[in-house]
């Protein structure tokens, strides 16, 4: 404290003192502020040009879709990818067999969730218009063929269910297509009988 009454120059030291201590005092407490808001609004302000300016957010990752990819392939299956994609994507994951003939699928599609894709063989019907639940898929006219056929189509067929259409496909990827329709009785499950209800509802070819 002062022992004597403070002469002019003491004021102003004591002033001047005061405003630095205030100025920077405010300049810390709007730093806090901003800081508080950036947190709470998950905004951070870029500065450019002399502007602060919001961030740019970051882009959303591309949804995932899934595929069932059968027919003339050495890897059939469901496939998971990235949307955007096209049929020929998938297909080339599944990798066509030799016997594949791409030229009856568009594939310049885009790839759909949930849809099936058929690869069909070289010399099979030409495919359906793609307004269905599965691209590429064969004409059929009410006869099934077994060698290409997915497990809901087995599933029409007098006799067969889930478990006997399960048994047909593995059959087949474990020793190739069926020589003829009788061949259909090496499957365990199937008989005689069975097969003589289904024989004119289904082909190899």
């Amino acid at each position: 404290m002062f022992t004597e009454k403070p002469d002019r120059k003491q004021i102003i030291a004591l002033a001047v003192l005061l405003g630095v201590i205030l100025f920077f005092g405010g300049v810390k407490y709007y730093e806090l502020r901003l800081d508080k808001i950036e947190i709470q609004t998950g905004i951070i302000p870029v500065e450019e040009g002399g502007i602060v300016q919001a961030a740019e957010p970051a882009e959303a990752d591309p949804p995932l879709l899934s595929v069932h990819v059968v027919g003339a392939v050495e890897k059939p299956g469901v496939y998971t990818l990235e949307g955007g994609l096209r049929v020929d994507d998938a297909v080339k994951l599944a990798v066509p067999a030799e016997k594949a003939d791409l030229s009856q699928i568009n594939l310049a599609v885009l790839l759909e969730d949930g849809k099936q894709i058929y690869v069909p063989a070289k010399g099979e019907a030409p495919a359906l218009p793609e307004n269905l639940n599965r691209i590429g898929a064969p004409k059929s006219n009410g006869v099934v063929n077994i060698n290409t056929a997915s497990s809901a189509e087995l599933e029409t067929l007098s006799g067969i269910g889930p478990a006997l259409a399960g048994r047909i496909i593995d059959y087949r990827t474990a020793n190739g297509a069926f020589a003829e329709v009788d061949d259909l009785t090496k499957v365990s499950g199937i008989g005689p009988a069975v097969l003589n209800k289904i024989r004119s509802k289904i082909t190899v070819r």
